[in-house]
């Protein structure tokens, strides 16, 4: 049987099973690592990526440019991806919305754990800390938890030669759609989404700093998307007319439950006047 198949009809069996965190690490563990320590598995993915250009043109895109996505459960139970570390690109600390078992497949991977300081009262701004490091060799394994719980960076050992990893991510029942990346040197923390989705936050930021009339309109429309545009929307709308903004979130019912935190410090970081607004 295929090796990919089998790890994944392995691990769907084991998460209609337990719901219990320290099983699925326990269980995962020994999975992921089994299939890291048999590279073949790259084979016929690898070569699909280096030699024919219908299948590479009909990939869907993802956040991370270094991402190889080997399968998507069809309950959206979990998902199993691969992760190239080049040398030359410096990734940066970002979390994540589910829990994640990662091993080394090629080369050696330094992780770096980071813990969040601040409360997360401030919309943009983010200050982390490193608390562990480890090096990843081939078939050792690392987790990570979501949110403020999972943040790390990771990046090859090797200053020549690329590394790669392998990750299983379970249901993302905390968040969709982006992930949260911090820039330890400027203390702010940004978001990092689907590159189908990425040009229109860029654009939503860019409005908020036109002073004229037309891009309030805009906004006010772009404030109908999904819940993690929304949130663009209405910071780019606080710096092209506060006065918008804040009645729209006095006004409205906005997104889903877990993000409702996140709007409330989003609002009265615009009410009081923080930088920025």
């Amino acid at each position: 049987m295929d090796l990919i198949s089998s790890l994944c009809d392995e691990v769907r069996e084991m998460l209609k099973t337990t719901d219990n965190q320290g099983d699925i690490f326990s269980r995962g563990r020994m999975l992921v690592s089994g299939l890291a320590l048999k590279p073949v598995f790259l084979k016929e993915i690898f070569q699909k990526f280096a030699v024919d250009d219908d299948f590479l043109m009909n990939r869907a895109l993802t956040p991370d440019p270094n991402e190889v996505t080997l399968y998507i459960d069809p309950d959206r139970l979990f998902s199993l991806r691969l992760y190239i570390w080049d040398p030359a690109v410096s990734y940066p600390a970002h979390d994540h919305g589910s829990w994640g078992i990662v091993s080394c497949v090629a080369g050696e991977i330094l992780e770096r754990k980071y813990e969040r300081v601040d409360d997360g009262s401030k919309p943009g701004y983010a200050k982390i800390r490193e608390v562990k490091s480890a090096i990843l060799k081939p078939g050792e394994t690392t987790v990570v938890l979501p949110l403020n719980q999972g943040i790390h960076k990771m990046e090859s050992i090797y200053k020549d030669t690329p590394s790669i990893s392998l990750h299983l991510y379970g249901k993302p029942l905390i968040r969709r759609g982006y992930l949260e990346c911090y820039n330890i040197h400027k203390d702010t923390v940004y978001r990092l989404m689907s590159p189908y989705r990425y040009g229109r936050a860029y654009v939503l930021k860019a409005l908020g700093s036109i002073r004229e009339d037309w891009p309030v309109e805009i906004l006010e429309q772009a404030l109908m998307d999904k819940p993690y545009m929304q949130y663009e929307a209405l910071r780019a709308l606080a710096l092209a007319d506060k006065a918008a903004a804040l009645n729209y979130m006095e006004t409205k019912k906005i997104g889903e439950v877990p993000l409702k935190e996140r709007f409330a410090d989003l609002y009265e970081a615009i009410k009081i006047g923080l930088p920025g607004y």
